[in-house]
């Protein structure tokens, strides 16, 4: 009994480590002198780096047998450049902690779509969740639009479009674990993802000594390093559990924000988004 306490314990740190680490996503993006697609490229290109000793060591076998679904692949890499990219460019126009919050309606998109795409059965919450969801999303937006004009309407809509990808990116990520490793899935997955942003950096960025730490500390520590300890604490408790954990990103994200930018977030943004949490929360709960 002690010794599944402490496998408990340790999942629960783990992930929470990792959602919390996330949360500082939004400063060092802003930190960056950069377009948030090259951001983005650089984000997987580094974790790519920094992950494939990992995988050539442990996981080279799995890792080469997995080409036979190189087209879903292709695809989860996709959606997670689109993903990273639109999320990036929200939290270039809208406070972090916004534009994370609106990300965050990714697992209630995930709910409603995956009766479609994986055939699962719609569940009752859903549409309760949808409800509280789009109110909360409805009020982030209000204050945004009313404050800021037009870029803070697209910053909002960048967020919804990123919360759209990462969805597709669960979904399809799902479908794969069925076949290889999370580990394995992940390298592919930025290789990929890499490779689709590639072309942003036709026009040479100009990297600053400050920018280059930045996209070092992303790329290895909030990416590859944050990702590998989420996994780990993944096989630790179950999936829903974990994923109740990840929305300690959003609060360390206005934590973060408000330290470093100045950010404080309103009434009005503080219900709207503790609405799509208990949303999320429910969605994973039931």
């Amino acid at each position: 009994m002690a010794k599944m306490s402490h496998k408990r314990w340790a999942g629960y740190f783990t992930t929470a480590m990792a959602a919390t680490i996330w949360g500082s996503n939004g400063v060092i993006v802003n930190l960056i002198a950069l377009d948030p697609y090259q951001i983005a490229f650089f984000r997987v290109f580094i974790a790519s780096v920094v992950l494939a000793p990992f995988t050539i060591i442990f996981k080279w076998r799995e890792f080469a047998e997995a080409r036979r679904l190189l087209g879903f692949l292709l695809v989860n890499g996709l959606l997670l450049c689109l993903g990273w990219g639109f999320l990036f460019a929200s939290m270039k126009l809208i406070p972090i902690a916004n534009a994370v919050l609106i990300n965050y309606l990714a697992p209630i998109f995930t709910a409603a779509l995956a009766p479609i795409l994986l055939k699962e059965r719609l569940e009752k919450v859903i549409a309760p969740a949808l409800f509280l969801s789009m109110t909360g999303m409805i009020l982030i937006s209000y204050d945004e639009v009313m404050s800021g004009g037009a870029s803070n309407l697209l910053g909002i809509i960048y967020g919804l479009l990123a919360g759209l990808a990462y969805a597709g990116f669960i979904i399809s990520s799902k479908r794969l674990r069925e076949k290889i490793s999370s580990p394995v899935i992940a390298i592919y997955s930025y290789m990929f993802a890499a490779i689709f942003l590639a072309p942003t950096l036709l026009e040479t960025p100009t990297l600053q000594i400050q920018s280059l730490a930045l996209l070092l500390i992303l790329g290895s520590i909030n990416t590859a390093f944050a990702v590998t300890l989420y996994f780990y604490g993944l096989g630790l408790i179950e999936a829903h559990r974990a994923t109740v954990m990840t929305y300690l990103e959003p609060i360390s994200a206005v934590i973060f924000g408000a330290v470093f930018l100045g950010q404080i977030p309103n009434p009005l943004v503080a219900v709207g988004g503790s609405l799509i949490a208990f949303a999320g929360y429910l969605v994973i709960k039931y």
